[in-house]
């Protein structure tokens, strides 16, 4: 693929189907685990799998630090013509992360119980929680380097390939899921054992690209120095921001939650959990497929290819906010049955809790195409700002001032109005950045005159 001569909307398509796949996998890991957990053993398996999230969530802060500012780059020295340069970014990218995931498995080997407990996990639902998790960090290297050789897999043209390990990792994952979990009996471990085989198989496949003639993919001697890992970390702070509010977002919601709801009402957030992070595979896909495009375009100068770029983003989200608003709002009692939660009362709450929160959908994914524009211009303060007021600051202050308020009904408002206030301001600096950019371009025009 030529990221400057293709057209945007054909690259695009090829490009969305291995984003979103992507996406879907690690969502679709998740809520399977999920589902089979509450099936044999009962929807307080809801709670582990939440409290665990964080974790799931942290690692991909990591990947998404290293691998966002290396793709980005890799993606912009592309668009410059220069390959020998685009390669030290990739081999920099995945050295970095095989020494980050060695770490996390030491320490997470060591610190499980403690982790987990400030997690909120106690009572019944602590053990199953502690040996899930502990399966987990044994498995950081292999969970990691999957989204980064995925992501690079696919900006080296070869999405294909990258969908194909999305579908094996989903299909592996629920085959063992219900043959460790049924069958065999090994109850919460065996779920997120499954899950790190699946993650596992995936990466080795996506690996099987750079055996291949065409692999650009190629690891450069003295890649690793301190210029390029801080360059390459201040370009993937925005995005992994994102995902570091949501693991701490995620973490605060769950502690809040047990205390002032108990284990019905974390069971219900444990259900809006799975479901967020389903649809924000969605925007975040629409988005990712844009970035490679946006991002040679910046790298080579061409502002108007980009504007293009970004305005069909902005069509695809609409239409990927519509759907999923939809969905939850008409298909919220089929969720809740779907997660075990069955019981009048629980049922009820479950529905009611789904619908709010199906309507935040309505605004999250312009929030996440923007933080993606500024972020492969390197405009970080742009990026961080949004995610950290979407992901981390917003809800967590509204969970606070609206239970304090209205108790329990209050927890399921504060994605709708974090994500309404933070479109607010994330359209503003969108419409200053097209302002400035179209104000400098007639500069340059009567300079040039």
């Amino acid at each position: 693929m030529d990221y400057l001569k293709d057209s945007h909307r054909s690259m695009f398509a090829k490009l969305l189907p291995s984003a979103i796949g992507a996406l879907l996998s690690e969502t679709v890991a998740s809520l399977i685990d999920t589902i089979i957990l509450s099936y044999y053993l009962g929807a307080d398996m809801l709670s582990t799998v939440s409290i665990c999230m964080p974790i799931y969530m942290f690692v991909n802060v990591l990947s998404m630090l290293i691998v966002s500012g290396g793709a980005t780059l890799f993606a912009q020295s592309l668009g410059r013509g220069d390959k020998e340069e685009a390669q030290k970014y990739y081999t920099c990218s995945i050295v970095l992360m095989v020494i980050c995931g060695a770490a996390l498995t030491v320490f997470g080997v060591m610190f499980t119980r403690p982790v987990i407990v400030a997690l909120g996990g106690a009572g019944a639902i602590l053990e199953p929680t502690v040996s899930y998790a502990r399966v987990l960090f044994g498995f950081m290297i292999p969970l990691s380097l999957y989204q980064q050789l995925m992501v690079y897999v696919r900006f080296d043209g070869a999405p294909i390939l990258s969908l194909m390990s999305t579908v094996v990792c989903a299909v592996v994952n629920l085959v063992l899921d219900i043959l460790f979990v049924g069958p065999f009996g090994w109850g919460a471990a065996g779920a997120a054992l499954a899950t790190c085989l699946a993650y596992t198989v995936a990466m080795l496949i996506n690996a099987s690209h750079l055996l291949k003639k065409k692999n650009g993919l190629i690891f450069r001697r003295g890649s690793l120095s301190l210029r390029r890992i801080m360059r390459l970390l201040k370009t993937g702070i925005p995005l992994s921001v994102t995902q570091l509010g949501m693991a701490i977002g995620t973490a605060l919601f769950n502690v809040r939650i047990m205390d002032i709801g108990g284990p019905a009402s974390l069971n219900v957030y444990g259900a809006i959990t799975q479901l967020s992070v389903v649809a924000m595979a969605l925007y975040e896909g629409i988005a990712q497929a844009c970035q490679p495009i946006l991002a040679a375009c910046f790298g080579a100068g061409d502002r108007s290819r980009m504007k293009k770029t970004i305005r069909y983003g902005f069509r695809m989200e609409i239409i990927a906010m519509a759907a999923a608003t939809m969905l939850y709002i008409f298909g919220a009692g089929f969720f809740a049955n779907l997660l075990s939660m069955k019981e009048a009362q629980l049922h009820m709450m479950a529905v009611h809790a789904i619908r709010i929160y199906a309507l935040s959908l309505m605004f999250t994914g312009f929030n996440t195409i923007i933080v993606y524009y500024f972020q492969v211009q390197e405009r970080e303060m742009n990026a961080t700002g949004i995610t950290l007021l979407s992901g981390t600051v917003l809800p967590v202050a509204f969970l606070y001032l609206l239970t304090a308020l209205f108790g329990v009904s209050g927890i399921w408002w504060c994605y709708l109005i974090a994500q309404g206030l933070t479109l607010i301001l994330s359209a503003v600096l969108y419409r200053h950045d097209r302002r400035t950019c179209t104000a400098g371009g007639r500069l340059i025009m009567q300079k040039g005159v």
